[in-house]
């Protein structure tokens, strides 16, 4: 057989041709018993979706026969060829009572050949009938190509490269057979049972198998085997490149030897807290978050020490700096459920009973939290007023006090509870733009007088006119002498503080 040459595409027409029954020349269709039927022990590929399989042979019949040679250990029995999914499909029908699909059609090889031979004619057989996963793609091209070798020793040649025969065995690109190659020979056994399993991407494990085992070693030990499946080429390599700058780390505390934190650092990375880690990125000696992290490098240890205390006094003062702030606002709003604890209080009412008034959702818990704001305890700066139960706090309170400044009406008014915009007693501070006529008041800015006017504003015809008033000691009068007493200004005139100096009395006497 020296010298002999192979060229596969004929070989490969070889397991295509004719079968007809009448013509001898043929090779002949015959109906062998399921039970003489074996599989051949070299055949790799998965033998995968059998019951679809199995169900389509019971609707329509097996529509191409099964390839078999001959068993060189038993004739009466024959080894598969192409065609051990149909068998097995067979099998389960057979099994689940179908008598009649018992004996199954079989073409069988009438030139053995050489057992690798043989075994290439398996592989072209079964590479034309199925949807090749990648990891069986490489098995096959991994296989062809030790035939191959094996033929060549046989005495076939092969005009070309190798390589380009593989490729066209396999039907696939050079460079895919390349890639095919790479995965086969360099990729761990903790991700290769995936990726032959069909879990694994090809491309990804492209990635995978071009980085050193132990790389690939900590990438699988972050990931988990539920996720495997959704591994992309994507995060292999963002996940590579926050591990590699770790592992090639150098530590600058110990003359450039390698860091010994690698480990702690990497269970940092990946401790499924999604939060910004710079451990890939720079020594534990220049992070920022060295104070707070909890897998700090011993060798800190004293550093560590240094900037918490250093934290916790700035905290302190942080602390301190906002109470010092919030004082004003919390007292303000403290003073607000003051007045309204001592407004329940005195009018009998219960928690209870206030919330019915405002139609607002009562509960146990409710009350727990709204006595705890009476007795002032836990109030914030945010912690709500106590009108309407819900929503209203002091911004508010502080929008309507404004207004009704701007206005010159008092908040009974803006929210109904009066008709009068006014009041019955207003504040006693001159509104700003006004012209106050000075007078005295008797027994304050002038001692030692126990009556006389002074200047007021009084509700005349519905609007607030200024006025003089006759103070008697007792009562403001329109009039001395006059009856009409116990009269109500709306605002005080503001007066100047009284001096003593000769100049002064002169020129309030003059006034």
């Amino acid at each position: 057989m020296a010298g002999k040459k192979l060229d596969l595409g004929e070989f490969a027409k070889t397991l295509n041709v004719g079968v007809s029954k009448s013509d001898t020349g043929r090779e002949q269709i015959e109906y062998i018993d399921i039970e003489q039927i074996d599989d051949d022990p070299k055949n790799f590929y998965e033998l995968s979706q059998l019951d679809e399989l199995a169900a389509n042979i019971e609707l329509f019949g097996l529509q191409q026969p099964i390839r078999v040679r001959s068993n060189p250990q038993d004739a009466r029995r024959v080894i598969i060829v192409s065609g051990h999914r149909r068998r097995a499909a067979i099998r389960q029908l057979v099994d689940a009572g179908r008598e009649d699909l018992r004996e199954i059609p079989c073409i069988r090889e009438r030139s053995e050949g050489s057992a690798a031979l043989q075994e290439l004619r398996l592989i072209y057989a079964n590479s034309d009938t199925r949807n090749l996963s990648s990891a069986e793609i490489s098995k096959q091209a991994e296989r062809v190509e030790a035939l191959l070798y094996q033929l060549k020793e046989e005495g076939y040649e092969f005009p070309g490269r190798m390589r380009d025969h593989v490729a066209e065995a396999c039907k696939v690109s050079k460079t895919k057979l390349a890639r095919l190659k790479v995965i086969r020979d360099n990729l761990i056994p903790e991700f290769s049972k995936y990726y032959e399993a069909g879990t694994l991407k090809e491309a990804s494990a492209y990635v995978l198998a071009q980085q050193p085992p132990e790389i690939q070693k900590i990438v699988r030990k972050y990931t988990d085997k539920q996720d495997i499946q959704y591994l992309s080429e994507w995060q292999v390599n963002n996940t590579i490149g926050k591990i590699k700058p770790v592992m090639e780390r150098k530590c600058k505390k110990q003359s450039g030897a390698a860091c010994t934190h690698k480990t702690a650092m990497l269970n940092k990375l990946f401790d499924g807290n999604y939060g910004y880690k710079p451990c890939d990125r720079i020594c534990c000696d220049k992070c920022d978050n060295l104070a707070s992290c909890k897998v700090a490098c011993p060798l800190l240890t004293e550093k560590v020490k240094r900037l918490r205390a250093d934290r916790r006094a700035q905290n302190a003062q942080e602390r301190e700096a906002k109470a010092a702030k919030d004082k004003p606002t919390i007292e303000e709003i403290s003073g607000y459920w003051r007045r309204e604890s001592s407004a329940r209080t005195a009018s009998g009412k219960s928690v209870k009973q206030l919330f019915s008034a405002t139609q607002s959702y009562y509960s146990e818990a409710n009350e727990q939290s709204w006595l705890e704001k009476e007795s002032l305890q836990k109030i914030r700066t945010d912690t709500q007023l106590p009108f309407g139960q819900y929503g209203f706090y002091l911004s508010d309170a502080h929008r309507l006090i404004a207004t009704a400044k701007c206005l010159g009406v008092t908040a009974d008014y803006l929210l109904g509870l009066s008709d009068n915009p006014y009041g019955e007693i207003v504040s006693a501070v001159q509104p700003e733009g006004q012209l106050a006529i000075c007078g005295w008041m008797p027994g304050g800015t002038n001692p030692g007088h126990e009556s006389g006017w002074c200047v007021c504003m009084m509700p005349l015809a519905g609007e607030p006119t200024p006025k003089a008033l006759w103070w008697d000691g007792t009562d403001w009068l329109l009039t001395p002498g006059g009856v009409d007493a116990r009269l109500q200004p709306l605002v005080w005139m503001r007066l100047p503080e009284y001096e003593s100096s000769e100049e002064n009395n002169e020129n309030s006497e003059a006034r």
